[in-house]
């Protein structure tokens, strides 16, 4: 996709691994913007949500 500009929404987050930029938007405003490598550096809500689909199924209770 070298060239374009693209807006993906995505609830699966393995699909956005390859844009150079992420924007996560929390309650309707951009809570953080990187690179995937980035935002998992940053070990904000973009990672916390990453760790959740990545790293199997837990209890939601669990998780946090």
């Amino acid at each position: 996709m070298e060239g374009k500009t693209v807006l993906a929404i995505a609830h699966r987050l393995s699909t956005l691994t390859e844009m150079d930029r992420i924007m996560v938007l929390d309650a309707g405003r951009i809570a953080e913007i990187g690179s995937h490598a980035d935002l998992l550096a940053q070990d904000g809500l973009y990672a916390r949500y990453w760790h959740r689909q990545s790293g199997g199924f837990l209890d939601v209770k669990a998780a946090e």
